[in-house]
């Protein structure tokens, strides 16, 4: 089963997540989690699809002519392929804990509204 969802209307930018598998929910286990991924996304403003395709363009040649000014505007050279998968992890976990916080609260607002 896949999911898209649609970010930045005006610049159509379409991900989709792939549901390969549903199983039972581990008590011991924080949800949402992060299981795996691949690619770096999109830096913010990078212009949609066709500014990332040039964006990318520009990164994987040193001689490229924007290399350099897009480089600044970065702050360091791009590699689609160069995943943050501790950082993603990370986020996750914190969105997990909030949600975890969130149902916990809700379920104390239930307890003493009897």
């Amino acid at each position: 089963m896949a999911v898209s969802s649609t970010h930045a209307r005006t610049l159509n930018w379409e991900h989709t997540l792939t549901i390969e598998a549903i199983g039972d929910a581990d008590p011991g286990l924080d949800y949402p989690r992060f299981v795996d991924g691949a690619r770096r996304a999109p830096p913010e403003d990078v212009g949609g699809i066709p500014g990332f395709d040039e964006f990318v363009e520009a990164m994987a040649k040193p001689r490229h002519p924007e290399r350099k000014r897009l480089v600044e505007w970065y702050g360091r050279v791009y590699d689609p392929e160069d995943i943050d998968l501790p950082a993603v992890k990370t986020n996750i976990a914190k969105l997990a804990r909030c949600h975890a916080i969130g149902k916990a609260a809700f379920a104390n607002s239930r307890q003493s509204e009897r």
